[in-house]
C-alpha cells in the first residue's frame, strides 16, 4: 500500500481523529474565558497584579486559536468533504472548568461574611480567593487536557498513515510534528499560569485576611478611644502582609520572566 490513494482509508480515518482532537479544543476556549471574564475576583487591591500575566493570558489564547485553524486546514486538505462537527462529540467534551469550592471560616460569633453589605464590600476590595483557587485549578486541567491531545495526535500520526508514503505524506508529518510540539508548549504554559494564578491566590487571601480584620477590629473598637494595642495589632499585620507581599511578588516575576 503506498500514496495517497492506496492509503485513502487511512487518511480518511485519520483526518476524522484530527477533527475530533480539534473539537477538544472548544472545551480549552471555554475554561480560558471564564478565568479572563472573572477579573473581579482578584479585588480593587490586587487587580494590578493581573496585568502582569495578562499578556500571557491573551497570547495563550490566540496560539491556542491558531493551532486549531492549523488543525481544521490540514483536516481539510486530507478530506475531500468539509468536515461537519458531530453535535455528538462536541457535547461529550468534558467541561474544564474548575468549581467554586468555598471553605467555611471557623471563627467565633459573628462574622463580616454573614452581613451582606460587608461581605460585598470585603468581596469588592479584596476579592474572592476561592474563585481564584478555581481559576489556578482551571489551568491545571487546560494543561493535562492540552497534553493528553497532543499524546493522542503523536499516536494518530504513527499509527492511523503507517501505509501512506510520499512528499505529500512526509510534509503533512512535518507539519503535525510542528503542531503537536506547540500543543506541547501550550501545555506547559497553561501549567506556569496555574501555578502563577495560584500564587496571586495566596496574596489575595492575605489581602482579604488582613482587612477582614482591620473591619472587625474597627467594628468593636470605640471610635472615641482607640485602644493602643488595637494599632499595635493593624501595624503588625501590615507588616506581615508587606512580607509576604514582597516574597508573592519575587515569586510572580520569577514565572512572568523565567
Amino acid at each position: 500500500m503506498h500514496g495517497r490513494t492506496g492509503a485513502a482509508g487511512q487518511i480518511a480515518r485519520h483526518a476524522g481523529n484530527i477533527a475530533a482532537a480539534r473539537l477538544r479544543f472548544a472545551a480549552v476556549h471555554d475554561a480560558s474565558s471564564a478565568i479572563a471574564g472573572a477579573d473581579g475576583a482578584y479585588g480593587r487591591l490586587c487587580r494590578w497584579v493581573t496585568e502582569n500575566f495578562q499578556e500571557k493570558h491573551t497570547r495563550q489564547d490566540e496560539l491556542v486559536e491558531f493551532v486549531e485553524e492549523n488543525l481544521r486546514l490540514i483536516g481539510d486538505t486530507l478530506s475531500d468533504e468539509t468536515p461537519v462537527s458531530d453535535p455528538v462529540r462536541v457535547a461529550a467534551s468534558p467541561s474544564l472548568i474548575a468549581p467554586v469550592t468555598i471553605r467555611p471560616m471557623a471563627r467565633a460569633g459573628w462574622r463580616i461574611e454573614d452581613v451582606e453589605p460587608l461581605r460585598d464590600v470585603l468581596d469588592r476590595l479584596t476579592g474572592e480567593p476561592d474563585v481564584i483557587a478555581s481559576h489556578a485549578a482551571t489551568w491545571c486541567n487546560i494543561a493535562v487536557e492540552l497534553a493528553a491531545i497532543a499524546d493522542e495526535l503523536e499516536d494518530f500520526v504513527e499509527f492511523d498513515i503507517s501505509g501512506w508514503y510520499g512528499d505529500e505524506a512526509d510534509e503533512h508529518r512535518r507539519l503535525m510534528g510542528n503542531n503537536i510540539e506547540a500543543i506541547k508548549g501550550l501545555s506547559s504554559i497553561s501549567a506556569a499560569l496555574a501555578e502563577i494564578t495560584e500564587s496571586v491566590g495566596v496574596l489575595v487571601a492575605q489581602t482579604r485576611r488582613i482587612v477582614h480584620d482591620l473591619i472587625a477590629d474597627l467594628l468593636t473598637v470605640s471610635v472615641s478611644a482607640p485602644r493602643a494595642r488595637t494599632f499595635t495589632r493593624w501595624a503588625g499585620r501590615i507588616a506581615v502582609y508587606a512580607v509576604a507581599l514582597d516574597t508573592t511578588l519575587t515569586h510572580l516575576n520569577e514565572h512572568l520572566n523565567g
